[in-house]
């Protein structure tokens, strides 16, 4: 069977680079060059059409691997793609939670697997129950802690129709105390926030306002270190997907997550002033308390600096919105407190925010010179 196995793995191999030789290959990658497209990467193989088969789970990627080599007898040659990590601390040894791997398993069945996903790509003559086994083998390598200190963010692929994909990222553990950083009008708030975060299946808003540099976002990373929830993070450029007909069930499958959008003004602007996001709105509005809540249970967070009459009022809906709070200075009293804990000499005369207390040291560079520059 070994044998048999690498023959027709050596024989694929071998049409694939004949087939470049000769100019008669077709085009294998997305929308990226160093991406392949695995539909048309079957079609270039097998000169047919495929199914696919997705799952997504916490997966342990080393052990996974290590049983799929045992059952399917794998060499080198049925890896056609490592994108391998190394670890932070040991640069000699392969990360596996930011690693994938593109396999073919048999004839007509190919797979491509990472930490938190795997994709079957198989023909039509396949028997279902050969993907199955594969299956089993995941729930015995699945991992019984999930996303501990880890977010996710959303970036573009070629790979798929939604054209888009998760990458992961450590978090490291953030020591925080909200009594030394936050006023204290803001206990309350982040109780309630934090009791929200914790609870299975549950959905609704979160919104954190107010000026820069007062500890919007440093909060948003305690949040990240302290509950064990998956975070996706959707960078500003990739705000107008969420009016995108494939992001919602591109989203849907990581039900039960917080999604956060940092400075998300525009978003969040009111539909009568000719927002051109409304779709990305609507859509927003609908997750955190719409008819697609219940069925995605998503905990949204957004941050903005705007005044907030200038957000939807919808987004203000009872119901929808568990908790809002608008950063601003420390107060004198705090501020002073916080000073002296990070041992700094003389007083606090005025309300501060965090950002500039935190870097007292550091250079100033908002002031801007009105000296003449010339030649003399």
């Amino acid at each position: 069977m070994e044998n048999n196995q690498n023959n027709h793995t050596n024989n694929i191999l071998n049409k694939f680079s004949d087939s470049f030789l000769k100019g008669t290959h077709v085009d294998i990658f997305g929308n990226f060059d160093d991406e392949l497209h695995l539909g048309k990467y079957f079609i270039h193989l097998y000169n047919e059409l495929c199914n696919t088969y997705n799952v997504y789970a916490s997966i342990d990627l080393k052990s996974f691997l290590k049983k799929l080599s045992e059952k399917y007898q794998l060499t080198e040659q049925n890896f056609i793609l490592k994108e391998e990590q190394a670890k932070n601390k040991s640069l000699c040894k392969v990360d596996y939670s930011s690693s994938a791997y593109l396999i073919i398993l048999k004839e007509k069945v190919l797979l491509e697997i990472n930490s938190y996903k795997a994709e079957f790509w198989y023909g039509k003559e396949v028997d279902f129950e050969e993907i199955t086994e594969v299956v089993k083998l995941l729930e015995q390598a699945k991992k019984k802690k999930k996303h501990k200190q880890k977010f996710y963010m959303v970036s573009t692929t070629g790979k798929n129709e939604a054209g888009l994909e998760f990458k992961k990222f450590d978090i490291k553990k953030m020591e925080l105390s909200i009594e030394d950083n936050y006023n204290e009008d803001f206990y309350p708030v982040h109780n309630t926030i934090n009791d929200f975060l914790q609870k299975e299946d549950t959905n609704g808003l979160v919104l954190l306002h107010g000026k820069y540099g007062t500890g919007k976002t440093t909060y948003i990373r305690y949040l990240m270190s302290t509950i064990n929830r998956r975070f996706i993070f959707l960078p500003l450029n990739l705000m107008e997907a969420m009016s995108s007909p494939s992001f919602l069930p591109f989203i849907s499958k990581f039900k039960d997550s917080v999604l956060i959008l940092e400075d998300c003004e525009d978003l969040l602007k009111p539909r009568v002033s000719g927002n051109t996001n409304n779709n990305s709105l609507v859509n927003l509005l609908n997750l955190g308390d719409g008819l697609l809540s219940d069925a995605f249970s998503f905990k949204i967070i957004c941050t903005f600096n705007a005044n907030i009459r200038q957000i939807d009022q919808a987004i203000l809906r009872k119901g929808r919105l568990i908790a809002r709070y608008e950063f601003d200075e420390l107060s004198i009293e705090k501020a002073q407190n916080l000073w002296e804990k990070l041992k700094y000499e003389g007083k606090v005369e005025k309300p501060t925010i965090l950002a500039e207390i935190y870097n007292k040291e550091s250079r100033d560079y908002s002031e801007i010179s009105t000296k003449k520059m010339g030649f003399n």
